[in-house]
Formats: structure tokens, sequence, C-alpha cells
């Protein structure tokens, strides 16, 4: 039988998420960005979101919706150079395709682009919530001192982007499933010994969960999702 999720993040959220689109400046053109938030952003922080290579999905705005009280929520489009967009979590092959010639540099200026765009339009505060594709790109910004704090939702192969580790010293909260064939308990492993000095760092990994626990599909959690979203709330109300 096919999985139907009983009652999804997007329901829970429709009466209340509101999204606009708005464009950020960069040399190439301009990055696509979704913003969630109240229209006096300037008494708040930022969150800039990066997330998985699905894009921008329905499921995860919804899921932002409910910090949006409390920051100015902005959700790039990481892929806008490939044709951009959403991809549905179950065409697994086309969301790998957009990584094929992928200039992951460019990206990763882009990113930091958005990460200042959002500064200039909240209380200058910005932490970062990376999932899956998302997380090398923001602790790369963190090592650049662009971020107040970094969160993943099982961020992937940040194992090999850990050079500048002994440069980031925001805050860290790392989310992973402990049977993530994407992030071993090996790379798990590497990645707390790269972080073992660091002042602020926390990490959970979530008892027999896999890959993407915050997507909506058979291997979403809603206690981790949760959880995710705690620590991402916890950072920003140190802002």
């Amino acid at each position: 039988m096919p999985f139907t999720y009983p009652r999804s993040t997007a329901q829970r959220y429709a009466d209340v998420m509101e999204v606009r689109v708005d464009a950020v400046a960069v040399a190439t053109g301009a990055v696509p960005v979704r913003v969630l938030g109240p229209a006096d952003e300037r008494a708040m922080p930022g969150l800039v979101v990066v997330p998985s290579i699905f894009g921008p999905a329905p499921d995860l705005l919804a899921a932002l919706s409910a910090l949006a009280d409390r920051a100015l929520v902005v959700v790039p489009d990481p892929f806008w150079h490939e044709g951009g967009g959403v991809v549905p979590y179950a065409d697994h092959d086309t969301a790998i395709g957009r990584l094929r010639g992928f200039e992951r540099e460019r990206c990763f200026n882009e990113m930091r682009a958005v990460i200042e765009w959002t500064r200039a339009r909240c209380n200058g505060r910005v932490i970062g919530l990376g999932i899956c594709f998302g997380g090398p790109v923001l602790l790369s910004a963190a090592g650049d001192g662009c971020l107040a704090g970094v969160v993943t939702w099982h961020g992937s192969r940040m194992e090999s982007f850990l050079d500048r580790a002994d440069e980031i010293t925001c805050p860290l909260r790392f989310h992973f499933g402990e049977a993530d064939p994407v992030t071993p308990p090996e790379a798990i492993e590497k990645i707390r010994s790269a972080f073992a000095q660091h002042p602020d760092v926390s990490f959970v990994v979530h008892p027999g969960l896999v890959h993407g626990f915050s997507h909506e599909g058979p291997s979403y959690d809603a206690d981790a999702a949760r959880m995710g979203l705690d620590a991402t709330r916890e950072l920003l109300a140190a802002l």
C-alpha cells in the first residue's frame, strides 16, 4: 500500500502560511527566494534556510511558518541555474540530476549573498538552517563569520567540508539519523571530532532514523522534525 501521511505539515499550517516571492541580485542574475515573516522584520533576527536537492518544497515552507513569528525566514532556491523550483521527493533521479555539472563554489557564494540580503532586512543577526545539501553550504558561511548560529537537519557530506572547523565559533546544532546511509556513524564521528573543542555545539542522533526525516513521506519522523524546529527556535531566541 502506498504511504499516506495522516495529516501533513502543509495542511496544519495552510491557514496561516503566507509566502512572499522575492529575488537576490548576484553576478549571474538573481536568486529566487521565498520569504516568510512579519512586516516589521527590523525588530527580529533572520533565518536563512538552504534546502535539500529537492528545493524549497511546500512541506518545508509550511513547517517553517511555525518560526515566522520570531524571524524573517528566507528560503533560497540553490538550483535556480539548473531550472530551479521544487522536485517531488519521489523523483530522486531528477533531483540528483541537478547536481551534474553543478558549480558548488558559485552556489556557496550566492548563498552568502542571500545571507547578506537577509541581514539588511532584519535586526542584523542571522542564523542558518541547512537541510541535507544545505549543511555544507552553511558550514562554509559560518567559517566566513557570516552567521550567528547554524542548525542542520540530516546534513549531507559535511564531513568533507571541515577544513575550516576551527574558524567556526557560532553555536552549532547538528541533527542526524542513526541509520542514515548518506551520513553514516563514521561520518558523524568525524564531524563530532572536528568540533570537539567548540564552545557551543550539540549533536542529536535519532535512533533508527534514516535520511530525510524532516521530509514528508516514509522517512518522516514527527518527533525528530519537532526537535529540529525546537533547536532552530532556541538559537533564534538568543538573538
